[in-house]
């Protein structure tokens, strides 16, 4: 996200794609989502009060308001709803997640693996990091529930272009690359993957995990379009080898 951070040039009619860009603005954009209740309009006074304390200018905040509406009503891949229809008892926000790395996990070895299943991580160029040990953690934006199947989902604030147009499949896609956000869905996904199995007595895969999806928040329309909508999910194979990889068998076990 922090990915070109600079101020945004002003422009007379202020949208999404003027807003600031980094990492700062992407972290408060996250934030926003963190504290309202989905099924609620916004209301106009709380943007004010959030833009000031963020520091942001208050003519954001009829801009902001619209947005972040427009972010609710859209229906989302996969599940068909939208985040307006989801009661506070069917969604976990920053839900909090730990992987075990139970033996020493080397970037070929993992490498391998993605390649070969996702074929976003395909065309990715090789893992890089040092051999790891220990304990991974990190946190999931939402998780929700609908119609007994659990999805994840991330906020992204790249800025792919000045419109929606700008926010193709494609667009999308590449982004996700150069970023391996292909790596983090596959992580998050392994960690509800072992959360489920954990918790529920009858889990399974294929019946119980409905797929990951990818907001890029400038590029979401109110119009209903799957502009900034990114959506995949990984195979069962995927994710049970990861599974075994790091719970330290072998790569060729895994592979």
């Amino acid at each position: 996200d922090a990915a070109g951070e600079r101020d945004a040039q002003e422009t007379p009619a202020l949208t999404p794609h003027q807003f600031p860009r980094g990492a700062s603005p992407g972290t408060f954009l996250h934030s926003l989502f963190e504290d309202i209740d989905f099924t609620q309009p916004v209301a106009p006074e709380w943007v004010a009060e959030k833009l000031e304390l963020g520091g942001f200018d208050e003519h954001w905040q009829p801009v902001l308001s619209e947005w972040i509406n427009a972010v609710l009503q859209v229906p989302l891949s996969g599940p068909g709803i939208s985040l307006s229809q989801l009661p506070p008892r069917e969604k976990q926000v920053e839900m909090e997640f730990y992987l075990p790395i139970s033996a020493t996990l080397t970037a070929p070895a993992l490498d391998a693996l993605i390649r070969r299943y996702d074929p976003l991580s395909a065309d990715c160029p090789p893992l890089d990091f040092r051999d790891v040990r220990g304990m991974l953690k990190g946190f999931i934006d939402l998780v929700f529930r609908h119609n007994g199947r659990y999805y994840l989902l991330d906020y992204k604030s790249n800025w792919l272009g000045d419109s929606s147009e700008a926010y193709t499949g494609q667009a999308m896609a590449r982004a996700m690359q150069s970023h391996r956000y292909d790596l983090q869905y596959q992580l998050y996904t392994l960690a509800l993957h072992r959360y489920l199995r954990h918790r529920m007595a009858d889990y399974d895969y294929d019946r119980h995990f409905g797929g990951v999806i990818y907001l890029f928040l400038r590029g979401v329309e109110g119009d209903g379009s799957s502009q900034g909508i990114f959506s995949t999910r990984p195979e069962r194979a995927l994710i049970e080898k990861m599974d075994q990889l790091f719970a330290g068998e072998s790569a060729e076990e895994a592979l």
